[in-house]
């Protein structure tokens, strides 16, 4: 009797028709599901790097303007601090950098490549420019997203 049933369906172009639109359905939904998800993924990732860099930012902030007081109020500019903001703004890329935009990103690498040179070439008042600016980022909180 299943055999007969199965024959049945196997041979009848309504049940083959039914079974085939089913079957792209099903593709359909998978395909938007996965959508779905990734982009739910997405906006999990950078609330959790948001929520981090909104507990962190402060302590960043402290130790960028205390680099830029070093400079600009104690006259310290020597290689020691150079490599010391490189590694701060290094860390603070590597930790936020999926939440900065474009621009943002931009300007940490060109900071970056300003800190990498010899201390006679640096021009000090560009590194306080660029440390400003990244304490008035730190300045303002990040925003979680939402769906």
């Amino acid at each position: 009797m299943i055999c007969k049933f199965l024959e049945f369906l196997g041979t009848n172009e309504i049940a083959l028709g039914v079974t085939s639109l089913t079957g792209l359905a099903g593709f359909a939904l998978t395909i938007v599901v996965t959508i779905r998800t990734a982009k739910i993924s997405r906006v999990l990732k950078y609330n959790e790097i948001s929520s981090r860099y909104n507990r962190e930012r402060i302590g960043f902030k402290k130790a960028f303007e205390g680099h830029r007081q070093s400079i600009m109020c104690d006259g310290i500019r020597n290689d020691t601090i150079l490599k010391s903001i490189l590694q701060n703004v290094e860390e603070y890329h590597a930790k936020f950098s999926e939440i900065f935009s474009i621009t943002e990103r931009v300007n940490l690498w060109r900071f970056s490549r300003l800190l990498k040179k010899e201390v006679s070439e640096v021009d000090f008042n560009k590194v306080c420019n660029y440390l400003a600016q990244i304490s008035g980022r730190l300045a303002k909180k990040e925003d979680l997203r939402h769906g």
